[in-house]
């Protein structure tokens, strides 16, 4: 509903100028009775341009349609008119006004470069200035007779006055033009706006020349529409959203004109010297062909005035075809040969950066394409983004170094590596976050390239850029690839050697723990001849083969330790540690302790065997702790693997009657397994009588070093008053009596007086004791 209502309103507003360009146009075809052609075409022709020229959305482009339209219409009569000519004066003036706001608001690309919008009201009072007199020329009676008689010369030169208009019209355009040129000339695209304005003004003017030469045409309406047509020139160049385009089409323009105008004009002449020979209709056929031959031939003949004679856009357009290859390698290659070429081998490779990681691809004299590492300044890609077609040119901040110094680290790397431009890679020409790469296009040897490129050649280097955005996102993920690959090997080969240390401490660790257990097994390993000793030891053996619990019952005053750090080194954890709890130190009773992942017997004893000494003797807490841990093979932290110890504990009585009389929690035995109901039993001291030489030889010479300095032995006959000694308290007591005996010897061998003298009294008993010095 809307656009509805809109339309109505629009075409509101277009009835008085169409009204305006019909009143024209009447006048016109009044003026010669309506009875010339010319007349009826010109007011068509008049009248399709007031309809497209007054529909224009700029206030511009509806002045310059309107001017246009009614500068036709009042050339529309073949007879003088004054009115007409007015008019065709005025319009002439509204085309330039309309033209004067278009040179005004040429549209900016945006980027670092910008510029205070100029007002164009100062052009448009010079332009009114200017025709004031020939409108008033025109405005005033021709005849002398009137009352006006001093201002008679004035109405007789109006013709004059309107030429002279015209000249001073093209003066104010090459002017603003040029001022314009130099003010603006580092915005892309805006220069070759204005060139092209430039070549239309002169365009135009030569074409009124030749009209005026060859026709029967006034000059001083030709003057109009030449204002007329340059205003509307002027115009389409300043407000055309293509900036290439217009030098495009402004360049066939120029080459069709001239070179087509010639043909023109030959054709012309030959029409007219027609009696040679040649009839109408053979000049006609001869001037057609040569028309379509310089229409087909446009290209070719506009390729000399092409930038640089088109050096660099056939380059450019070698890149973007060359950019579609399939390997990647190839199409980067291939692309920055083909934009060094115009720069000749001995130039500076063009640069292509790709990001993540950083990487810089050139290629060389002979075409072989080489990768290598570099930097960029810190917001490079985002000032590149920021400029218009995401390129920045070398002279842009050469200009703005001194203004902005955030700019200075920018301009000196660009310098240092001969940049002319740099543009951005962009994947489907979107810049948040389509960036791809970066190209580098650097200025040939001896300064041949140091010219700046045009809004086209640059245009042309963006699509060539872009096409080379697959390539960069294939190139940036295998340099990746081949980072992580690169990466992987160095963690590999950094794991290996951290396993080989792991595993040389590990092999250090097992070394440590098997030695600490084998001090703890020496005593086992002495005398450990009697048939109770070897069935102990085997039993235990056993049992740490398979790495079942295991109960020992020993009485008091028997060392367990010696028994079970044996069986240890036998068993299949014999590289972990042997970890032993005495159950009747208070240190042992703390529940913290055992809670505690860097103190607790659980934590240390992991892979090993931990030994509960005297275990009935710790608090129950701990027994049930130590149940459950081994209940769940989980100990009470957080750990990601399971409990890995083997049980050992031991009592003075077996594990029932502990449980029995409320010192062993039923939990904790109940971990014991078999081990429960059948314990292993050691034997007491004497029990061994054939390990009591061996153990006493051994206890002698160790304490007589200890404590003298030597060895000391035992003589037969105090040997014999030991063996009949029953060691009630076993080890203990043994260990007692050899410190006592080494304490009273006096030589290096322990006498029978000196064990007399320790008055040790055996009870009798109806055992045979064996004879101390059989085999």
């Amino acid at each position: 509903m809307n656009q509805s209502a809109e339309r109505p309103k629009q075409w509101r507003s277009l009835v008085l100028p169409l009204a305006s360009i019909g009143y024209v146009i009447a006048l016109a075809l009044w003026v010669d009775r309506a009875l010339q052609p010319q007349g009826w075409l010109a007011g068509v022709a008049a009248a399709s341009i007031a309809v497209v020229g007054t529909r224009q959305g700029s206030l511009a482009g509806r002045l310059m349609g309107w001017g246009l339209a009614a500068v036709v219409a009042s050339l529309a009569a073949r007879s003088e008119s004054r009115a007409l000519d007015a008019i065709g004066a005025v319009a002439a003036m509204v085309c330039a006004i309309g033209a004067s706001f278009a040179l005004a608001h040429v549209p900016q690309q945006g980027g670092l470069v910008r510029h205070e919008a100029t007002s164009p009201w100062p052009r448009a009072v010079v332009l009114a200035a200017v025709w004031g007199p020939a409108l008033v020329a025109y405005g005033l009676p021709h005849d002398p007779s009137t009352n006006w008689p001093s201002t008679g010369w004035l109405a007789q030169h109006s013709g004059e006055w309107a030429l002279a208009a015209a000249v001073a019209t093209a003066l104010v355009f090459l002017w603003a033009i040029g001022r314009a040129l130099l003010r603006r000339r580092l915005e892309l695209g805006v220069a070759e706006r204005l060139v092209a304005m430039r070549l239309l003004l002169g365009a135009c003017c030569v074409a009124s020349l030749v009209v005026c030469t060859i026709s029967e045409a006034s000059f001083y309406s030709t003057a109009r529409l030449f204002v007329a047509l340059a205003s509307v020139a002027i115009g389409y160049a300043a407000m055309a959203a293509d900036a290439a385009r217009v030098a495009g089409a402004t360049r066939r323009l120029v080459v069709l004109g001239m070179v087509g105008g010639a043909v023109a004009l030959l054709g012309g002449a030959a029409a007219l010297g027609s009696g040679s020979g040649w009839g109408a209709w053979e000049v006609t056929v001869g001037t057609a062909a040569a028309a379509l031959f310089v229409g087909a031939a446009a290209p070719r003949l506009e390729a000399p005035f092409r930038p640089s004679r088109g050096v660099w856009l056939d380059a450019f357009a070698r890149a973007r075809d060359n950019a579609s290859r399939a390997e990647p390698d190839e199409a980067i290659r291939s692309v920055l040969d083909a934009l060094r070429g115009p720069a000749g081998p001995s130039s500076a490779s063009p640069e292509l950066w790709t990001f993540h990681p950083v990487c810089v691809a050139t290629v060389d004299a002979a075409g072989y394409l080489h990768a290598s590492e570099d930097d960029l300044p810190d917001g490079f890609a985002a000032v590149v983004a920021a400029e218009p077609l995401s390129t920045l040119r070398i002279e842009v901040l050469d200009a703005l170094e001194v203004r902005r110094p955030d700019l200075r680290p920018l301009a000196k790397w660009m310098s240092d590596r001969g940049a002319l431009l740099v543009t951005l890679v962009e994947s489907d020409g979107a810049s948040d976050g389509g960036t791809e790469g970066m190209l580098v296009l650097r200025r040939a040897a001896g300064g041949a390239a140091a010219r700046s490129l045009t809004f086209e050649e640059v245009r042309s280097l963006k699509a060539a850029a872009d096409g080379l955005a697959a390539a960069c996102r294939a190139r940036a993920s295998q340099a990746r690839m081949m980072a992580r690959a690169q990466e992987a090997v160095k963690r590999c080969e950094a794991t290996e050697e951290r396993l080989e240390a792991l595993r040389h401490e590990s092999a250090e660790h097992a070394s440590r723990h098997g030695l600490a257990a084998m001090r703890l097994a020496w005593p086992a390993a002495v005398g450990a001849y009697s048939a109770a000793s070897r069935m102990a030891l085997e039993t235990l053996e056993r049992q740490t083969a398979l790495g079942a619990p295991i109960a020992v019952v020993a009485p008091s005053g028997v060392d367990p330790i010696p028994y079970l750090a044996r069986a240890h080194l036998s068993g299949a954890r014999r590289a972990g540690p042997l970890v032993v709890v005495d159950g009747a130190s208070t240190v042992e009773h703390a529940l913290e302790r055992w809670g505690d992942p860097r103190t607790s017997p659980l934590a240390l004893a992991n892979g090993g065997m931990l030994v509960l000494l005297d275990g009935a003797a710790l608090p129950a807490r701990v027994q049930q702790l130590l149940a459950s841990a081994f209940a769940e093979k989980r100990v009470p932290w957080e750990r990601p693997t399971a409990l890995d110890v083997q049980l050992a504990w031991t009592g003075v009585a077996t594990p029932d009657d502990l449980v029995a009389q409320a010192r062993l929690e039923a939990s904790l035995a109940t971990r014991l397994g078999d081990a429960r109901q059948r314990p292993t039993l050691l034997p007491r001291l004497r029990e061994r009588s054939d390990d009591l030489r061996a153990i006493l030889t051994d206890r002698f010479a160790r304490e007589g070093l200890r404590v003298l300095g030597r060895p000391v032995g035992i003589e037969q006959t105090a040997y014999a008053r030991l063996v009949d000694y029953r060691f009630p308290g076993e080890d203990a007591e043994l260990a007692s009596i050899v410190q006592r005996l080494v304490a009273r010897c006096t030589g290096d061998l322990v006498r029978a007086a000196d064990v007399e003298a320790l008055r040790l009294r055996s009870e009798p008993t109806g055992e045979r004791r064996k004879d101390p010095l059989s085999a």
